[in-house]
């Protein structure tokens, strides 16, 4: 798979701890990782678990919905390909499940972003494989 899509834009490159995740994506769904043992639920993917280091870690449809934590507004490009979507708002996103995730906001103008604002994933296409996870303000 190229690294590189037609409009410049990277394409992550799944591995085997993360292409559940990215096979979740390109179905509509964030998935996330839950511990069998403590129970503990973390993002970004991993072979243990972050909280007590168990081998049992398995993969679970996470609800989608959050709310922002912070975030700040991009108005300069930091790679290729994103010169269009200038500016946007990065935001970190503190998923119901409890993780925090950084992405961007969507349908929303930057002077309209607020803490605590809810939000849910959605995801776009950037290759045939490869779906990522934005965010946008719940309805």
């Amino acid at each position: 798979m190229n690294n590189i899509n037609p409009t410049g834009k990277p394409v992550p490159k799944p591995n085997p701890e993360t292409q559940t995740y990215w096979d979740g994506c390109a179905a509509g769904e964030l998935r996330l990782q839950h511990c069998d043992d403590c129970g503990h639920v973390q993002f970004y993917p991993r072979k243990l678990c972050s909280a007590c280091f168990s081998q049992n870690v398995s993969w679970k449809a996470a609800s989608g919905k959050g709310t922002i934590r912070s975030w700040s507004t991009v108005v300069a490009p930091g790679a290729p390909g994103f010169q269009e979507e200038i500016p946007f708002v990065s935001v970190l996103v503190e998923l119901a499940e409890g993780p925090t995730m950084l992405s961007v906001l969507r349908d929303c103008a930057p002077e309209d972003v607020d803490f605590d604002m809810p939000v849910e994933v959605i995801f776009e296409q950037r290759s045939e494989e490869i779906h990522i996870p934005y965010f946008k303000p719940q309805a």
